[in-house]
C-alpha cells in the first residue's frame, strides 16, 4: 500500500502542498531559532574573541596558503618565460 494521497482537484493539491511548504518553513526557522539561542547559550567565549581568533585562523590558512603557491607560480613564470622564447626563435627562424 502506498502512502500518496488522491487530490480530487489541482486546487487541494497546491492548497496541500502550500500548507506542507509553510509548515515546513515555520519548523525550519524554529530550529534555526533554538539553535541559535544555544550557540549562545553554550559558546565557550565571547563573540569579540571569537571574532578575533577567526580572523587570525583565516589569515594563517591565507599565508600557508601563499607559501604553497609561492612556488608553484615561480616555476610556471620560469616555464612561460621559456616557451615564449622558444616560439620567439622558432619565430624568427621561419
Amino acid at each position: 500500500m502506498t502512502n500518496e494521497r488522491v487530490y480530487y482537484s489541482h486546487d487541494a493539491e497546491m492548497h496541500a502542498l502550500r500548507d506542507r511548504t509553510m509548515l515546513t518553513t515555520i519548523f525550519l526557522m524554529f530550529g534555526l531559532g533554538v539553535g541559535a539561542a544555544l550557540a549562545l547559550l553554550f559558546a565557550p567565549s565571547s563573540g569579540k574573541t571569537t571574532r578575533q581568533e577567526l580572523v587570525k585562523g583565516v589569515e594563517e590558512k591565507l599565508t600557508a596558503g601563499r607559501d604553497s603557491v609561492e612556488p608553484v607560480v615561480k616555476r610556471l613564470e620560469a616555464e612561460f618565460a621559456e616557451l615564449r622564447k622558444n616560439v620567439d626563435e622558432r619565430l624568427k627562424r621561419d
